[in-house]
């Protein structure tokens, strides 16, 4: 009986250690995972080029970004992802979408990493379906993803966090001179008409207080639709009387209906400036928000 009890006692003793020491193992390998992840360089992979530097700006000497649109000759609205896209997003450690429907390409990429870090504008604002998703015209988008990108990044390497902080700090001080002209334009602005072929400006026109007059002829040239003729009247009947102190005009999207409404503008003396989607070659983010609100600023004046 006693030789029987010693056996079970050994045999329980074995399985015990056993479990303590594939539990060792077991913590170690989890130990090691996430000390080779904080000293990995962090990859991060953006939908958009303008992002992407934010992105960039932040994440400093401690990764790499990638950014899948950058071409500001083709329509963001008619880009199609390839295989190499996919694997950008298979590797990613964090990943940036703008969403409201407008790269679901990228947010769908997003769901098939279980082990990405998503950051998505869509989710810094109040968005609702059919409102204005180019959120990268919005005033306050470099505080808000920048921030964003500061926790993000410190999940990952939490011993980084003072240099991202003070990294998006410095990208945010470059941001003030575009801070300071959008306040002259307000005073500027204020109360004034503005013609537009697409809302893709409208975050930027909200904050310096200009009038929208042509929201039905804009929001047709954005969903891919004529405008129609009670739109098309609207639009010349705001030049004819003077109403409209500029045009804005997305110089990435054009139609024969466009066309005819800038050259309308062009014969009633009016303005035109001309803005883009995607943030041109060569030039930053902030320059290129900046030279846009100085055209507006030169063309009203």
């Amino acid at each position: 009986m006693r030789s029987q009890l010693n056996k079970m006692l050994l045999s329980f003793t074995g399985a015990l250690v056993l479990f303590l020491i594939g539990l060792v193992i077991y913590t170690g390998l989890q130990q090691n995972k996430s000390t080779d992840l904080g000293n990995s360089p962090i990859r991060v992979v953006s939908s958009l080029n303008s992002y992407g530097e934010m992105a960039e700006a932040v994440l400093g000497n401690q990764g790499e970004v990638k950014s899948v649109m950058t071409n500001p000759d083709v329509d963001p609205h008619d880009y199609e992802p390839t295989a190499n896209t996919a694997k950008l997003y298979e590797r990613a450690t964090v990943t940036i979408s703008n969403g409201g429907g407008y790269d679901t390409w990228s947010e769908r990429f997003t769901k098939a990493n279980k082990d990405v870090k998503a950051v998505n504008v869509v989710e810094m604002y109040h968005y609702q379906e059919g409102q204005n998703e180019h959120f990268w015209y919005q005033p306050d988008v470099v505080n808000r993803v920048t921030n964003a990108l500061v926790d993000t990044y410190s999940a990952i390497k939490p011993d980084q966090r003072a240099y991202f902080e003070q990294n998006a700090k410095n990208y945010q001080k470059k941001m003030q001179k575009v801070d300071h002209l959008r306040t002259q334009l307000k005073q500027e602005m204020a109360g004034k008409g503005v013609l537009a072929t697409e809302p893709v400006f409208d975050p930027q026109l909200e904050a310096v207080g200009a009038k929208r007059l042509d929201t039905a002829f804009a929001q047709a040239i954005d969903e891919g639709n004529d405008p129609t003729p009670a739109a098309m009247s609207e639009w010349q009947g705001k030049l004819k009387n003077h109403e409209a102190v500029a045009v804005i005009d997305n110089t990435q999207s054009s139609s024969k209906l466009v066309k005819q409404a800038l050259q309308e503008a062009k014969a009633a003396g009016v303005p035109i400036v001309p803005v883009t989607e995607s943030m041109p070659k060569n030039t930053s983010y902030i320059d290129w928000q900046y030279n846009q609100l100085k055209s507006l600023q030169k063309a009203v004046q």
